[in-house]
């Protein structure tokens, strides 16, 4: 059975990383139209900057598709607690640089240090798979589930604090820059709770000693397609899909149409933290023990059809954005620590790093491909969301491909 300091250090990790993220996210949807902000020339247009936000919420899932199989793999490699030290560095110094960059108005840095952020943050894929090398059986599920609840948790929280610290009349003229700064000391607490208390791991086994990275990056993406887990892979990345447009077409609808503020987009995450968190709760302690995990899965679909559904009846109210996450987020609890304990079950132990980057992966494509069609595609809404039921759908259809026993 996991130690419970162990299991205790890893969801921590993965709290104060999802808080610090969440910190910043409610951020740049505002910081992009305040035409007090000096990140664009006078008389930018709308458009552009709609492309901007769409950038820079892609961006750092770019990144991360190229970072988090070599992450995967160095932790297979070296050990998980160093690759974890080392990301966490990485983390920490692009939201030091996110903070100059808004101070000095400088959009090129700000892209920079998100795309720093995107390939060195692979901790809560590490997490998972150090959580895979040390629990068994039925046990995998739930602890993964523990984790996920961790950082949502964390979600919960970081959003409604950053939104609330970039209030001007909160803060003055700073605003913007304080939620980043906080998220810079906070990613620097989680790296000294690591070194403190989690213990060093051995590799899982030993590579060649030299292996390129193109090697490393084909396996990442590779294993993804293997037979073994690709009906897994795709299902992962349905779900992160549907949760990265959903999100972007929310805040979009909310401050374009009602005119949210940052403490108002802040107040929205954290009800979609909330609303999975909730869902997680749900699935630790009224599913996994009573349902075939596939049943589980199948079932997740439906609630997200069931939200899609429900948005397209109320697309013009401000109404849709706050009903239709709730039967959402459920789905997503719902599929996504039983997809995450299907891969781990499905492969080898030498292989939990690489899978376990590999889903990230997937999940940094899903927002990468959402943030591009958004951009493109937000003003016709309903397009957006009857897109977003034909995949949900093809998700359902996939889904009776699983003959995995639990």
């Amino acid at each position: 059975m996991i130690a419970i300091m162990i299991l205790f250090s890893l969801c921590f990790l993965v709290f104060i990383n999802a808080m610090s993220i969440g910190l910043v996210f409610p951020i740049f949807a505002v910081l992009f139209f305040d035409p007090t902000a000096t990140l664009f020339e006078p008389g930018t247009s709308a458009s552009v900057k709609t492309f901007a936000f769409s950038t820079i919420l892609a961006l750092p899932n770019i990144c991360m598709v190229f970072g988090a199989p070599f992450l995967g793999r160095a932790s297979d490699h070296v050990g998980r607690k160093l690759v974890l030290l080392v990301g966490l560095t990485g983390v920490a110094f692009s939201f030091l640089l996110s903070t100059f960059a808004i101070f000095w108005g400088s959009l090129f840095l700000l892209f920079i240090s998100r795309a720093l952020a995107g390939f060195m943050d692979g901790s809560e894929a590490i997490a998972q798979a150090a959580i895979a090398d040390l629990s068994v059986g039925k046990e995998k599920a739930r602890h993964m589930a523990f984790a996920t609840f961790a950082g949502t948790i964390g979600f919960i929280i970081g959003p409604v604090l950053g939104g609330f610290l970039a209030e001007p009349s909160f803060t003055g003229r700073f605003h913007y820059e304080i939620p980043f700064m906080i998220s810079f000391l906070l990613t620097l607490v989680n790296g000294i709770t690591l070194y403190l208390y989690f213990p060093k791991q051995p590799p899982t086994h030993e590579y060649p000693k030299k292996i390129g990275y193109l090697a490393i990056l084909s396996k990442g993406f590779s294993i993804a397609f293997d037979r073994r887990i690709r009906v897994y892979s795709w299902l992962i990345f349905v779900l992160q899909w549907a949760l990265a447009t959903f999100y972007q077409i929310s805040t979009l609808f909310l401050v374009d149409r009602f005119r949210y503020s940052s403490g108002d987009l802040g107040l929205f995450t954290t009800f979609v933290g909330m609303s999975f968190s909730g869902g997680i709760f749900f699935v630790i302690h009224a599913l996994l023990n009573r349902f075939q995990h596939v049943n589980i899965l199948k079932a997740g679909i439906g609630f997200i059809i069931l939200s899609l559904l429900i948005a397209l009846s109320l697309n013009t109210s401000e109404l849709f954005p706050w009903i239709s996450v709730i039967p959402l987020m459920l789905g997503i609890a719902m599929m996504y620590n039983v997809l995450l304990a299907f891969i781990s079950n499905a492969v080898t132990n030498r292989e939990q790093g690489d899978a376990m980057g590999s889903s990230t992966s997937l999940k940094a494509i899903g927002w990468l491909s959402s943030s591009l069609i958004v951009g493109w595609l937000y003003p016709h809404l309903l397009a957006l969301l009857g897109l977003m039921l034909i995949v949900s759908l093809l998700g359902l259809i996939s889904s009776t491909l699983i003959k995995t026993k639990d």
